[in-house]
């Protein structure tokens, strides 16, 4: 159940910061501090091919695999090796699959989100798209994934946990929106094509991540 007050939370702050009362915020926030109309991809913006990129890229990242602590294997956890390779694949489908159905933004969970919130408001507004029909794939395959392993079971977390997941929901609605999209839009679609706004998404969603991780021990 906590889970599902956060996706409340996410796609009423999604909502709210595109057509609600938050969305003069998420303008203003929007507006760009620095225009580079020519440059709206890593290739574009340094002047070389993209396949040098994803060469100098898997370099890079092999290294920093190579040399940092390995991770502990967790129980009824994918190793992360193969969780990474599934994703890619997974990814990948989705822009070919979604394609046809004029879907052309691959994994997505922001907007898919508000299109389903949205259709409880204002069908009009917020048609079914490809992508919506995808997300509500989503929880299904995590149930079945869950079952599979003996892991899903039904669980109801304290009213101060709840508060704290929906608002949790907000904020990650309402960033996703503002950022063109959540970590699941940057960093595992928006970065696949080397998109300049993605990287600078996903940086900064690791920054935020650090800083709330280091927020929460320290008020805890």
């Amino acid at each position: 159940m906590g889970a599902g007050v956060a996706v409340l939370g996410f796609a009423i702050g999604g909502l709210l910061a595109e057509q609600g009362f938050l969305s003069f915020f998420s303008q203003w926030l929007a507006q760009p501090a620095l225009s580079l109309p020519d440059a709206t991809s890593l290739p574009k913006l340094l002047g070389a091919g993209p396949m040098w990129l994803v060469v100098g890229t898997a370099f890079l990242i092999g290294l920093l695999l190579w040399f940092l602590p390995k991770p502990s294997p967790e129980p009824e956890t994918w190793p992360w090796v193969q969780t990474g390779l599934i994703l890619g694949a997974l990814g990948t489908f989705v822009w070919v699959a979604g394609a046809p159905f004029g879907w052309h933004w691959g994994l997505s969970m922001t907007g898919p989100s508000r299109t389903l919130l949205g259709l409880l408001v204002d069908q009009a507004s917020y048609p079914m798209t490809w992508g919506a029909y995808m997300l509500l794939g989503v929880p299904l395959g995590s149930w079945l994934s869950a079952r599979s392993k003996g892991t899903a079971r039904w669980q109801v977390p304290e009213a101060p946990e709840l508060a704290r997941r929906f608002c949790g929901g907000l904020l990650m609605g309402f960033g996703g929106t503002v950022a063109g999209g959540c970590n699941i839009g940057n960093a595992l679609t928006g970065l696949s094509v080397l998109s300049l706004n993605s990287l600078v998404a996903t940086v900064c969603i690791l920054l935020g991540l650090a800083l709330g991780v280091r927020a929460q021990e320290l008020y805890r």
